[in-house]
């Protein structure tokens, strides 16, 4: 993935849909997540990362992030020394692996028609009728009354809107049996600049992860 922008009246950010595999969740509650975001962009991937351990550490979890694991390299060159970088994990007993990715974007745009009003010329009489000269201001009358007569009366011009929506999908990862328990998808649409909507993406995040309930009964 080169990037990954998160990112109204309704919310930018939403989740869509979630999952999780309730039958290889382990018993005990995990204590310690490692975070990585898919992305070359490296001011997207610091802040997601930033966001999303902070809010694991609040629920009590040892985070170590990929930018201090890994270091701040393209992902491309990850998947080669993935196996190394997994070994640290193991020896640091991090538990499990939680990743973000842009899994699609669609830019749509739709025209916005105006508005328009049939024109007749405006006039105001001395005494309330239309065709005649006012007695406050000449051939077109007051204010008062062109005021009610140029609202109603006005056009507006169409336009084009152009909007951009990112489809999101979150993993968690057991990394000693290597199954995956959570996964939730999210949708962003126009989403607002990165710090802002990165922390809005990781408060939705964390409010569907605690509806889940992860923990065994």
């Amino acid at each position: 993935m080169s990037s990954l922008t998160i990112i109204s009246c309704s919310p930018a950010i939403k989740t869509t849909g979630s999952w999780v595999n309730r039958e290889k969740i382990p018993p005990e509650p995990i204590k310690s997540v490692f975070v990585v975001a898919f992305t070359d962009n490296m001011d997207v991937r610091l802040h997601l990362e930033n966001n999303i351990a902070e809010a694991a550490e609040k629920k009590g979890l040892k985070a170590y992030k990929s930018t201090e694991i890994i270091g701040t390299v393209e992902m491309k060159y990850v998947a080669p020394v993935k196996d190394v970088f997994l070994k640290k994990l193991h020896d640091l007993n991090c538990e499990s692996i939680f990743t973000v990715a842009l899994v699609n974007a669609v830019s749509e745009t739709k025209y916005v028609p105006g508005t328009t009003a049939s024109y007749s010329p405006y006039s105001y009489g001395a005494y309330g009728g239309y065709g005649g000269y006012g007695a406050y201001g000449g051939p077109y009358g007051g204010f008062g009354g062109y005021y009610g007569y140029a609202v109603s009366t006005v056009s507006t011009p169409g336009y084009y809107v152009t909007d951009n929506k990112y489809f999101i999908e979150a993993k968690l990862f057991d990394i000693k049996s290597d199954e995956l328990l959570l996964s939730i998808q999210s949708k962003a649409t126009n989403p607002a600049e990165i710090a802002k909507s990165s922390k809005e993406y990781t408060k939705s995040l964390m409010e569907e992860i605690k509806k889940l309930r992860l923990r065994k009964k």
